[in-house]
């Protein structure tokens, strides 16, 4: 009798010691799912889904900041790239790819996991920018040049506050050695 009351209480211990494990788990993966599911999408690109201009009180209040439609870019940094390059969607495209991972970044990453696919996610937007300024200019150098400032360009609009780029920075600790898994860099492709 003792020892099925000693085996059931054990039994019971361990269900309790793994929850937080096991939860810890779940949210990991719902994380990478969201990740891993964000894609630019074209009405993003034309600016059929452009956001209104958020309050301006609110914009650098958290490190989320506004994204009234919902597509993983920060409406003030969505707003600025269209303002900047309204233009040129080839580099537009790019560049709200490469703002969307790099908002993932600061919102979903909490352990080596998620950053993993965040920045997988990441190095595929910093790919999109670099081949869509390779395919607008001849000279390698300019072709760096271009990738270079239209890279630093997003960093400086997504990174505006203290807040954020202490919360990039902070995400150091996560780092862990991954491979790319080869897959293309653009979202969406023009010709």
């Amino acid at each position: 009798m003792w020892l099925v009351l000693v085996v059931a209480i054990s039994f019971v211990g361990l269900i309790i010691y793994r929850i937080p494990f096991v939860a810890e788990e779940e949210r990991t993966a719902e994380a990478i799912a969201r990740i891993q599911s964000q894609h630019l999408a074209l009405k993003d690109v034309t600016g059929e889904n452009l956001p209104s201009a958020p309050d301006e009180k609110l914009v650098d209040a958290t490190i989320e900041g506004i994204d009234a439609n919902q597509n993983g870019i920060r409406d003030d940094v969505e707003l600025a790239i269209f303002e900047r390059y309204p233009n040129d969607i080839k580099i537009r495209a790019a560049l709200l790819q490469y703002a969307m991972a790099l908002q993932l970044e600061l919102t979903e990453v909490f352990n080596s996991e998620t950053w993993v696919a965040a920045v997988k996610l990441s190095g595929r937007g910093t790919g999109c920018v670099i081949d869509t300024a390779f395919d607008e200019f001849d000279d390698i150098k300019n072709q760096i040049k271009v990738a270079d400032n239209l890279i630093a360009e997003v960093d400086s609009l997504t990174l505006n506050t203290d807040q954020r780029k202490n919360r990039k920075q902070s995400l150091k600790a996560y780092e862990a050695p991954y491979a790319s898994g080869g897959k293309g860099n653009c979202d969406l492709a023009f010709k």
